[in-house]
């Protein structure tokens, strides 16, 4: 619901001072090779966003990649929340505790934050004056790294500073609740044991470089189909935005967040916000909305297969709680 509204307010600042049928021309110019080629940017971004994961769950278990990969495709049906569904999937189907899985999420948005970082680095590089809202959005991601890191490094090395706050919280907290807790902790820490592999961190960074690349060239695909070739800064400036943007709870298929974000850091450059607002529509259509559909299919067919299995886990007249089913026996009323 939150991510509607937002969502919803989003699209309104997309929209301000815009002419609609001067977007209705631009969409109705729209180039179809380059907004065809949209798409398979967006396969591959979600392939590579897999197989990275399948590397971050390594050293915790061995999953198979069209699982990792149907699981990444039905996060996009359900914003945020789907985050915690396709950990929970993931636990059920490779026996991994849930935790942990959801702890891997958390390494991928910590690579993902340096990617934003070391991108929004080269940004500045080539172009030193950055609108105000992209160095803003640069810093958000600096300060999320940092707030990742030092969040594992809290959780994982030992201290005086934890070991006392792990007292007071004990003194206030119920015994049973505490020993659950400590147990699901210890189970999430093994979903970052990615980051104590040198070799792992490397490749988990190259493969964030190359995924995220997929959707900057899709970001430029989508500029150039409404009739604009933009630079790199100006495609990873609306990369960023729309990364950021996405931190925030969002509606379905990313509406709203996708189109402030291709206004905002287009904007500066054009003058003008009628080609940016057809690029996002051209973004939103060709990548968004294609694999959203594909999740929401991804979860019904993960729906079927859990209802087999739980059917199959149960012997014929008994229900899930264990009791036995009443049923009517047409033999015993004969005989009766």
């Amino acid at each position: 619901m939150y991510g509607i509204v937002i969502g919803c307010l989003f699209f309104w600042f997309s929209l301000r001072g815009i002419d609609i049928h001067s977007v209705l021309e631009s969409l109705r110019a729209v180039e179809l090779m380059p907004a065809m080629l949209v798409l398979p940017a967006g396969v591959l971004f979600m392939l590579i966003k897999a197989w990275r994961w399948a590397v971050i769950l390594g050293p915790v278990a061995r999953v198979e990649l069209p699982l990792l990969h149907s699981a990444v495709a039905a996060n996009l049906s359900i914003a945020h929340s789907g985050e915690v569904l396709r950990a929970m999937l993931i636990g059920r189907r490779s026996h991994i505790a849930t935790t942990a899985v959801l702890a891997s999420i958390g390494v991928e948005r910590i690579f993902d934050f340096m990617v934003v970082v070391a991108l929004f680095g080269v940004l500045l590089i080539i172009d030193p004056q950055l609108p105000e809202y992209v160095a803003v959005a640069g810093f958000i991601a600096l300060f999320m790294v940092w707030a990742g890191l030092l969040t594992i490094v809290v959780l994982s090395v030992p201290s005086k500073v934890r070991y006392h706050l792990r007292l007071l919280v004990i003194s206030l907290l119920p015994e049973k609740f505490l020993e659950l807790n400590k147990n699901q902790l210890k189970r999430g820490l093994v979903g970052f044991s990615a980051l104590s592999n040198p070799s792992i961190v490397v490749n988990v960074f190259l493969l964030s470089v190359l995924q995220w690349g997929c959707i900057v060239s899709a970001i430029w695909l989508c500029a150039y189909s409404a009739g604009y070739a933009l630079t790199i800064s100006m495609a990873i400036s609306v990369w960023v935005l729309m990364v950021i943007g996405l931190t925030l709870p969002s509606s379905p298929a990313q509406l709203g967040t996708t189109q402030l974000a291709f206004t905002l850091g287009l904007s500066m450059a054009l003058n003008e916000t009628q080609i940016p607002f057809a690029a996002s529509v051209v973004y939103t259509v060709c990548l968004n909305l294609p694999y959203m559909f594909i999740g929401m299919i991804c979860w019904i067919w993960f729906g079927k297969i859990d209802r087999r299995v739980a059917l199959k886990k149960w012997p014929a007249g008994i229900d899930r709680r264990g009791k036995k089913v009443q049923q009517d026996s047409l033999q015993g009323k004969e005989k009766s």
